[in-house]
């Protein structure tokens, strides 16, 4: 997904951002943060509509020993994998 390095880069710039008293400073930095969160909407979203699909359709077959999984089987996956891996 995304980093949590820069997630926290784009809020502190944000915050950041409203504090100053120049109005474009603050305009930029509510632009970037509401980019980010529309992009991990879409993430989350295109997880929860692929993701089983794959795990269920794809990935059972590479494995055969795999049970099905839910929607949010592979999102907690996918949390996990972010938490886990340093990127």
């Amino acid at each position: 997904m995304f980093a949590s390095s820069n997630v926290t880069g784009v809020v502190e710039n944000a915050v950041k951002a409203n504090n100053v008293g120049d109005v474009s400073e603050a305009r930029q930095g509510r632009m970037l943060l509401t980019a980010l969160l529309i992009s991990v909407l879409v993430m989350i979203l295109l997880n929860v509509l692929v993701g089983p699909f794959l795990w269920n359709k794809v990935f059972r077959r590479l494995v055969p020993g795999l049970s099905t999984a839910r929607w949010y089987d592979t999102l907690a996956l996918a949390v996990l994998f972010a938490l886990i891996v340093p990127h």
